[in-house]
């Protein structure tokens, strides 16, 4: 399945899922609602700038550190493309620079994929 068909699919959920109709949510979200149905359906790509994909969180009452953000968020990127609200955060963090060099260092000790999700978990009890 292509990133822009999970994307679809999970956009249709949750929009299905809070009661929205197609066209009272595009107009909700700023977006034309014959978009809006191809996105849904996979036919046009996912929206991948991140004041749209926020307005389409806020809409579904999904908050910023949540997972349903989250995972809009990464279905919505293209693959091997950070997500737009990450890429922005660490731009204005001026830190994108750093992800070349901690992806260096992962590879360099040699991690695990479940050493790297420990890690992850580390990071997020910060």
């Amino acid at each position: 399945m292509s990133p822009s068909t999970k994307f679809g699919t999970y956009l249709r959920s949750l929009r299905l899922a809070k009661g929205y109709g197609l066209r009272s949510f595009a107009r909700q979200v700023g977006l034309q609602p014959s978009n809006l149905s191809l996105i849904e359906s996979s036919r046009q790509a996912p929206p991948r700038n991140n004041r749209v994909l926020a307005r389409i969180a806020e809409a579904l009452n999904l908050t910023e550190d949540s997972r349903g953000w989250t995972k809009l968020f990464e279905l919505a990127a293209s693959p091997g493309e950070i997500a737009s609200d990450v890429r922005i955060y660490l731009s204005d963090i001026d830190a994108v620079q750093e992800l070349p060099i901690m992806a260096r260092a992962i590879k360099t000790q040699k991690l695990t994929k479940e050493q790297i999700r420990r890690l992850i978990e580390d990071l997020r009890k910060m």
